[in-house]
């Protein structure tokens, strides 16, 4: 007998026997041993299961669950999933493994599976989960036992077909019998003679005749077989959709149950801790910071629970204690008013500790993070944008910045917050210092951190000398701050490439090195006479393309931007830790380009053996590089006379000697010019070259002499300033009137005395022992 055929519809989603295993895991995990902590507090688990929409863009749903694991139960060699706690967590476990399936592909799913939930099982089991045994009511297979609805289910109305003397099973109607099960057909004498062996068994009537009579009482069927078995499948597909009706009613009931109990367990957990924590807070006395902190939280909170609060309550309310500053604006020279804060302090003990939480929770997700402060309190934090969250962590890392890190230990951020720190209490003060930094912004003069903390230093020994103590000194990081909370001025940076170094750096540094070696071993050259030169650029009066400012302004003036206060200091030293004198290279042609004679600390410079000379520049008047002129006066006044000195004092040496000179591949230097120069006068001192674009990794005095003698330069020029400044004020000059000369004559003549300062630095004990080092 043939069937029809039946199209077979392909089932959507995860296969039935996936789901089965996922839901062997719930049973497992639900099931795992006591022993184990049932639902620890967020901070003591790393179990946060969730998929971030990150994640999922960025890894797809099979990358996304594979991360989340890998986060929440680590990596270790033997490969074994270790569960470390039980409870609702887990539960959140398999929730996410459902709905990652789902969205997966076949050969994802299969991956899935034999990568990590055959592991989870295994894992589970290794725990010591058992699934506890369900007791089965024992049921005899004698069917006397049976009840008597069950005994009249049991049996099957019976056709009696003339034709054959055959006795035909009819189907009754939602027969649960499948089809494979129909009895055969039985003849009718073996029916009669089994029923008169077994009355026990089928009820017959005494009279044969009435029992054949009561068959043919029936009507006859007449369908074909095709359609009776058409039939009994549709009667098989109705009574498993009514099966699977019941199953899945049962399933919802019982997960219902659960989740009643375990909202229940959850709200008991939370109402002992409520208990623990108020028995905590009686016993402790209370100080007077943690009466602070419980009215803002109280403040906070009645924030949080009304709905007609503005952001700018909660702005307030962050800001509690910090009113003075605003109060003593008047909207004009002071500031504009401000009726309440307008910008909420993150920063605040009870705001921040939520968006920590959060930011942990969502696996540091910053719009994960939001979207559940928002959710939670949607008008503490409804202003609060991932993008400002994203701005507080690492980059790259699982955790918050440095400076973010800074800000919550001092629970408020100070740039941008108006406030003045140690000049707080002496607004006049701050109003004299605001003018005399706006009048010079306005003559388009450059304002950076010297020239800034200078006149601050002056004007403050003017009218407050007493601030100036130990604990404060008007450092360069406090003037930072007073020029963007103050003035509300940014610092406009302009950036430029560096130069890269070789590939082949380390190849070339050590060629070098190697020839240094040879020479000094070949030529017997002592350490004294390895002789090291390298020129920097020193400013006198710092200066520079950018400049403090008012923000937003687009035309930024500078006055002599493109007018150079510098010259160059050429610096040399030996191994053994000697200063040669410095040769001091300015802009022009004449004498007149030079410090006068009468410059502070002139004497000493000469007597130090200072050389100061002009660039002559025969391409630019205003050039003060070293050219051809200055090296050979470099070699002449400073090399050699040191040469002969090294010579003259060391018996073991003759006026045969060699010395080595390592400079930097200068383009003055490399000229055909100045190397028969060096060739033809002095064939006893060899050169050897930095190699190029490696001056910042294997030139001694670029590595670590420049910076310290550039600091005590700077210092002593400033030094200056704050003299220049004190002047000005002893000598009557108002705030608007004061002044940065830019006079070079009188900048070149100040230059001298620091510069006598750092070379008589570097011939002491510490300059020497910097110099070996380097």
């Amino acid at each position: 007998m043939k069937l029809t055929a039946k199209t077979v519809n392909i089932p959507i989603g995860p296969p039935q026997h996936l789901i089965e295993r996922i839901e062997h895991l719930r049973s497992l995990l639900k099931n795992l041993p006591e022993a184990l902590p049932l639902d620890p507090p967020d901070h003591a688990s790393t179990y946060h299961f969730n998929l971030s929409p990150d994640d999922l863009e960025e890894r797809g749903v099979f990358g996304a669950v594979s991360h989340t694991l890998e986060i929440c139960f680590g990596q270790r060699r033997d490969g074994l999933l270790h569960f470390k706690e039980r409870g609702q967590r887990l539960e959140n476990l398999v929730i996410m493994l459902k709905a990652g399936v789902k969205q997966m592909s076949n050969g994802d799913r299969e991956a899935f599976e034999d990568a990590w939930l055959n592991r989870l099982i295994d894992g589970a089991k290794a725990a010591g989960a058992r699934i506890p045994k369900r007791k089965v009511p024992t049921t005899s297979r004698d069917n006397n036992e049976l009840p008597a609805a069950k005994k009249t289910q049991a049996l099957s109305p019976i056709l009696l077909d003339d034709s054959d003397d055959e006795i035909t099973h009819l189907d009754p109607p939602q027969s649960p019998i499948p089809s494979s099960s129909l009895l055969p057909a039985i003849p009718l004498a073996s029916l009669v003679s089994s029923t008169a062996s077994s009355p026990s068994t089928y009820p017959t009537p005494t009279n044969p005749s009435k029992l054949k009579q009561s068959f043919l009482s029936f009507t006859k069927d007449t369908s074909t077989e095709e359609e009776k078995q058409v039939a009994r499948q549709k009667r098989m597909e109705r009574d498993e959709k009514v099966q699977a009706k019941k199953l899945a009613s049962l399933a919802a009931k019982k997960e219902k149950a659960d989740r009643k109990r375990k909202d229940r367990e959850r709200e008991l957990a939370r109402e002992r801790k409520r208990k623990q924590r108020a028995k905590q807070k009686a016993e402790e006395p209370e100080s007077e910071g943690d009466n602070l902190s419980k009215v803002l939280s109280q403040g906070a909170q009645e924030a949080a629970n009304s709905k007609e609060v503005e952001m700018q309550d909660i702005a307030t309310v962050s800001r509690a204690g910090f009113e003075g500053w605003r109060k003593g604006r008047n909207g004009t020279l002071g500031g504009a008013k401000q009726g309440k804060a307008v910008r909420t302090n993150w920063w605040h003990p009870f705001l921040w500790p939520a968006i920590d939480r959060a930011m942990k929770k969502a696996d540091w997700s910053a719009q994960d993070a939001v979207k559940a402060l928002q959710h939670d309190n949607p008008t503490l934090y409804k202003h609060l944008h991932r993008g400002t969250v994203w701005k507080w962590k690492e980059k790259d890392t699982r955790a918050w910045s440095e400076k973010t890190r800074e800000k919550v230990k001092n629970h408020h951020a100070l740039l941008g917050s108006g406030r003045a720190g140690a000049l707080t209490k002496h607004p006049e003060l701050v109003e004299e210092i605001k003018t005399t930094l706006s009048s010079l912004r306005i003559s388009g003069f450059v304002v950076n951190v010297p020239i800034a903390r200078s006149l601050m230093l002056g004007l403050i020994e003017q009218h407050a000398p007493l601030l100036i103590t130990p604990s404060f000194t008007c450092s360069e990081y406090f003037v930072r701050d007073f020029l963007q909370s103050i003035m509300s001025w940014s610092l406009r940076v302009g950036t430029r490439a560096a130069a890269h170094l070789p590939a082949d750096a380390d190849d070339l540094c050590m060629r070098t090195f190697f020839r240094l070696v040879y020479l000094m071993k070949w030529e017997n050259i002592p350490p004294k006479l390895v002789i090291n030169g390298d020129q920097q650029g020193i400013f006198v009066l710092p200066s520079s393309s950018k400049t403090y400012n008012t923000k937003g302004d687009s035309q930024v003036d500078i006055v002599a931007k493109d007018e150079k206060r510098a010259f160059t200091l050429f610096v040399t030293t030996t191994c053994a830790g000697d200063i040669l004198p410095f040769q001091c290279v300015w802009a022009g042609k004449t004498a007149a380009s030079l410090p006068s004679k009468d410059a502070p600390g002139m004497e000493k410079a000469l007597g130090h053996g200072f050389c100061f000379t002009v660039a002559a520049s025969e391409k630019s008047p205003r050039s003060h590089f070293s050219t051809l002129k200055t090296m050979k006066e470099y070699i002449t006044d400073i090399i050699m006379p040191y040469v002969k000195s090294v010579i003259a004092a060391d018996p073991d040496l003759n006026d045969e000697q060699k010395a080595a000179l390592y400079i930097d591949v200068y383009p003055v230097h490399t000229s055909k010019p100045f190397r028969t120069f060096i060739y033809n006068g002095f064939p006893n001192l060899v050169i050897v070259f930095v190699p190029a674009n490696c001056t910042g990794k294997y030139q001694p005095a670029d590595v670590g002499i420049q910076r310290p003698l550039k600091h005590k330069l700077k210092t002593a020029l400033f030094e200056w300033m704050v003299g220049v400044h004190r002047e000005q004020l002893a000598a009557g000059a108002k705030s608007e009137e004061i002044k940065v000369t830019t006079s070079l004559p009188k900048l070149r003549d100040a230059s001298v005395a620091g510069l006598v300062k750092a070379y008589e630095y570097m011939q002491s004990l510490d300059g020497r022992d910097l110099i070996k080092k380097v």
